[in-house]
Order: C-alpha cells, then sequence, then structure tokens
C-alpha cells in the first residue's frame, strides 16, 4: 500500500470510553482526511497535553464518515493524561504516517497481533473482509488485556498467558495448533513474538510482513530515534516502516 497524505490539524475527542471487560481504552476523534485515507498497518502521532514529544498510535479503524479510532492501554503518563481525556476537548494529530501493509495476492492469510500490537491487525482485518479468507490471531497476558469477543471479528482466535480467555498459552503454541501452510502472514507486537513467529513460518516462501514497535518522537524521520539496522541498510520505522518484509529485519527482532 502506498503512503498516504500527511495532515497536522488540532481535532474534537467524539468519545474516549473504557471497552467493557478489558483494562483498554477506545478513543475516536473526527479528522475526516485520516479517516478517508490511512492505511492498515499505518499510524499517527498525537500531542496530548503536558507531554513534550508527542505519541505514537497504531490506527485501529477508519469510518467513511470522517471518524478515526485508537485503541490503547494506560501504560505511562502521557496514555494516563489520555484517559482522564472527555468528549469535547481537543488534541493535536499528524497522520497517517509511515507505511501500510502490502495488500496479500492470495486468498489465504494469518493475522497475527500481541499486546497492544492488535490494533493495526484489526484494522487490517476489517479492510480484509469480503475480499480476502484471513484467520486473526491475538494473544494477551490475560483477558484484561484484550477487547471482549463480541468487540472482535468472528475470524479470531483468543490466546492468553494465564488461561483467563480461550488458549491457554502464547499466541505462538496456539497457532501451532491451526496453521495450514502456505498463507501469507501480517503482524505486530512484540520482539519475542515475532522471533517466535519468524521461526515458524520462515521456510513457508511466502509474503511476511512485521510491524515494528518503536519510540517514535517525531513519526517523519527527523529526529533519529527509531534508527534500526536491516538487511538492506539503515531504516527508520517511522518512515521506512513500521511495516517491513520479515526477512528484511529478522536479525533485529
Amino acid at each position: 500500500m502506498e503512503k498516504s497524505k500527511q495532515i497536522f490539524s488540532r481535532v474534537e475527542i467524539v468519545s474516549n470510553i473504557e471497552i467493557p471487560g478489558s483494562k483498554l481504552k477506545l478513543l475516536t476523534f473526527f479528522e475526516p482526511t485520516i479517516a478517508l485515507t490511512g492505511l492498515p498497518g499505518q499510524f499517527v502521532e498525537l500531542g496530548i497535553p503536558g507531554c513534550v514529544l508527542p505519541k505514537p498510535f497504531g490506527i485501529m479503524n477508519t469510518q467513511k464518515f470522517g471518524l478515526v479510532e485508537i485503541l490503547y492501554q494506560i501504560v505511562g503518563k502521557g496514555t494516563e493524561t489520555l484517559s482522564r481525556m472527555n468528549e469535547g476537548e481537543t488534541i493535536t494529530v499528524l497522520g497517517p504516517l509511515g507505511n501500510g501493509f502490502t495488500l496479500p495476492d492470495s486468498k489465504n492469510c494469518y493475522l497475527v497481533g500481541g499486546g497492544t500490537g492488535i490494533a493495526p491487525v484489526l484494522f487490517l482485518s476489517n479492510y480484509l473482509k469480503g475480499k480476502i479468507n484471513s484467520t486473526l490471531f491475538l494473544g494477551s497476558r490475560s483477558k484484561d488485556f484484550l477487547p471482549e469477543i463480541n468487540f472482535l471479528p468472528e475470524n479470531s482466535e483468543i490466546a492468553t498467558d494465564d488461561g483467563s480467555a480461550g488458549f491457554y498459552g502464547n499466541v505462538i503454541e496456539l497457532m501451532q495448533q491451526k496453521l495450514i501452510p502456505p498463507a501469507h502472514v501480517f503482524a505486530c507486537g512484540p520482539k519475542p513474538m515475532l522471533k517466535a513467529l519468524w521461526n515458524l513460518v520462515k521456510d513457508w516462501n511466502t509474503q511476511v510482513e512485521f510491524s515494528l514497535e518503536a519510540y517514535m518522537g517525531c513519526g517523519i524521520g527527523a529526529c533519529l530515534g527509531c534508527q534500526i539496522q536491516t538487511k538492506s541498510g539503515q531504516k527508520h520505522v517511522c518512515v521506512d516502516g513500521p511495516i517491513f518484509p520479515a526477512s528484511e529485519v529478522s536479525d533485529v527482532l
């Protein structure tokens, strides 16, 4: 998928709610340009009051009438402040940023999300609906950090480390029981998960793309804070990614 035109604007919060049955929150704001052009795998930088630098968040969904949805977890001062903001308050947004996933050319693919990395693959699952058959694998340490089942697509398979929902174990262990190769694979999550996934599918000779998580202070390649060494040279996660062919970044996982 090609990059979308970027915009910077101040937006009004439409809602900022806790997802029932979890410790996740769903932020919704109105920004028509991002809603119309944002692609699965892209992200936005949100300017949160009191934070010196903006914070990157993967886009979880967009609506054609102008709404953008961001799924997040409270992990620090920035997200704590964001969680207390209410409908009608404003934040700044820069986006959509980075590259999106490459639309698969087959009729079968697996989407894998771990932790807060579930947002980009939920977006991709929604984008592919009715076009390509996909199975969505989601993993978390407990059900508290996953949306409740009626929030998820019908093609979802869930794994939790403590067995509180779905499969008792990690998402890669679940996939080992379910995979029917070959199929394209798209994933976002912590590096240990991506590394284990790569070891599982690297011999399939199919399209495998990973969304890398990094601290992206600016989102446009200026601060150099998300520089990585890939097999084709130095790259910046924010502008050259966050989507990369898995084979290119397997050494940094």
